[in-house]
């Protein structure tokens, strides 16, 4: 059987000829081809636009000479019109224009059916870069090792900030689901970044687009205060989370039954110290350990609580009980008011993670508001009691709480005079912020975690000041003003245990979870000497505010303007440069 040949259309060309003659343009010379089949979204996006600027076309766009001898665009519009709008802000400057790299096809002139095809092509064959490429590609610069200056340019050929380049190394590591769920909310690397820290929180990403929709529509402030109290919450959460995993894990690995949390129904256990054995002797988690009922229920803070699934059946006894019904009664009323406690707590810590970061970089500001200013000399030339308190904590507890909202490192502890040498090294520009930096630290001491329900004339006042300098009040916040009913509930939805984190149980024996308990330290015994003790609700001391995150840069006083472009409103969608 013989081959049958067909000779190649004579129009066909390959190779480099097929792609016509390169040369350069002034952008501003060319005009669109009317056959240009892209009409929508033709807009060059941030990205496009601060990489043109700083490194040019890197793809040639096509052109063909038109009838009234102009060259028209039919391929690479947006790249075109990015080069224009840079040619026009160089030409303002009195800078060089930068060229613009074309194929011209002179094989097109006059064929207006070839020249809107391979427009149509072009426009059809390309597709954005994937949210996970572009993380990876930023991740892949920071584990490179970039320096602070390739940094920069590489943040500014991308149109990011150089936080956001930081930011994506964390972001990389979200999971398909969580990359799935920023992408929705469109969020950028920064804010990806913090989802992936998250995102095992259910309903993460949702919590956190609504936090940015909250500060995209406070009047009058660019802030991220919501974002900040949504992420501390958030932080909770995930900790609370891990814990209780790990209480699980550790209760079954040791042969332990955990029971799901409380419940009314068919709820037949009971506390090993409301029984006894036969003989009347006390039960405790090793002597009951054999007894087919030896069962843990986790507390509010994930502590195991030993039960009996079934006394009667098992052979124990019940001690002295009043009316079933008032007992259930009274543990149900004692339950609900710790559970509203622990989430009050809860959230007066969350607020006090995003508060003192606020306030470590308003004590660190190149200057004091006049509100600061007036806050400062009334608090310290009055002697209030606030302050007066506060100078009469032991000097380390004192030191330390100070050196939270000054630049540099804190003082060594039980140091003569921990601050002379901040003090000496400091410019008399700035020594007003060591001042604030003291007074904040009083008024933060006054800050406990029963201001909810006890707050003060101090606290009120401080809160108050904080608003007016621009920090976003928590819930829990605008609640010591009074200006909302203070949370029943922790700030974010509860999350139970998954049935993979709980033993499995028989039907008789399962019981269904009616709430999630909140995990809570009490308060500081220190910063609040003068508050009575509360009923049993709280634990541990209450843990150092963390200290801000950019307390390492010393305070600088230099920023990134100049240096950086404004930061794209969402992720890049697309590849720099791409059609």
């Amino acid at each position: 059987m013989s081959e049958k040949t067909t000779a190649a259309p004579a129009q066909i060309r390959t190779g480099l000829e097929a792609l016509g003659r390169l040369t350069e343009f002034d952008p501003r010379t060319l005009v669109l081809d009317p056959r240009n089949a892209r009409t929508e979204n033709v807009k060059p996006d941030h990205a496009l636009l601060a990489s043109v600027e700083r490194i040019g076309v890197q793809e040639p766009i096509s052109v063909r000479l038109l009838e009234d001898g102009t060259f028209g665009v039919f391929k690479g519009q947006r790249r075109w019109l990015a080069a224009t709008a840079a040619a026009k802000k160089a030409a303002a400057k009195g800078a060089p224009v930068r060229p613009i790299p074309a194929f011209v096809r002179e094989d097109l002139n006059g064929n207006d059916t070839e020249a809107l095809l391979l427009s149509m092509v072009e426009n059809t064959q390309r597709a954005p870069m994937t949210h996970r490429d572009t993380l990876n590609g930023a991740a892949q610069l920071e584990l490179i090792g970039v320096t602070e200056a390739d940094r920069r340019r590489a943040a500014g050929i991308l149109g990011l900030k150089r936080e956001s380049l930081r930011a994506a190394k964390q972001a990389a590591a979200l999971t398909p689901e969580g990359l799935q769920d920023g992408a929705r909310h469109a969020f950028d690397l920064t804010e990806l970044a913090d989802l992936q820290d998250v995102e095992e929180v259910s309903g993460a990403a949702s919590k956190l687009a609504y936090a940015r929709r909250q500060d995209a529509e406070a009047k009058g402030k660019s802030t991220r205060g919501h974002w900040q109290h949504a992420m501390a919450s958030l932080r909770q959460e995930r900790d609370e989370q891990r814990k209780r995993q790990a209480a699980v894990q550790a209760l079954t690995e040791a042969g332990v039954k955990v029971l799901p949390r409380y419940s009314r129904s068919d709820d037949t256990a009971v506390a090993l110290d409301q029984i006894t054995t036969r003989l009347g002797k006390e039960l405790n988690p090793k002597t009951h350990a054999q007894c087919a009922g030896h069962a843990a229920r986790l507390d509010e803070d994930a502590e195991p609580v030993y039960f009996c699934t079934d006394p009667e059946k098992n052979g124990h006894t019940l001690k002295n009980a009043p009316d079933a019904a008032e007992e259930a009664q009274a543990q149900d009323a004692a339950r609900a008011e710790r559970k509203r406690v622990l989430a009050q707590n809860k959230a007066a810590r969350a607020a006090r993670e995003v508060r003192t970061e606020f306030v470590a970089q308003l004590c660190k500001g190149k200057s004091l508001s006049d509100a600061a200013w007036t806050l400062v000399l009334t608090t310290v030339m009055n002697g209030s009691d606030t302050y007066r308190k506060f100078l009469n904590k032991t000097q380390v507890k004192a030191t330390a709480a100070v050196a939270k909202f000054t630049a540099g490192p804190a003082p060594e502890d039980n140091a003569p005079d921990p601050f002379t040498p901040l003090i000496q090294r400091t410019g008399k520009a700035r020594r007003p912020q060591l001042m604030m930096a003291q007074v904040a630290a009083a008024f933060e001491a006054e800050m406990n975690d029963k201001a909810w329900s006890e707050k003060t004339t101090a606290q009120v006042m401080w809160l108050t000041f904080l608003e007016g300098e621009g920090y976003t009040l928590s819930a829990h916040e605008s609640a010591i003003l009074g200006r909302a009913a203070a949370p029943e509930t922790a700030p974010t939805e509860p999350t139970n245990l998954t049935d993979e984190e709980e033993p499995q149980e028989s039907e008789e024996e399962a019981q269904p979870e009616a709430q999630q308990a909140e995990e809570a330290d009490g308060p500081d015994a220190d910063d609040a000497p003068d508050a009575p003790e509360e009923a049993q609700a709280e634990g541990a001391a209450e843990p150092e505010a963390p200290e801000s995150a950019q307390e390492a840069d010393g305070g600088s006083e230099e920023g990134d303007a100049g240096h950086e472009a404004e930061e794209a409103a969402t992720a890049p969608q697309e590849a720099a440069q791409q059609e």
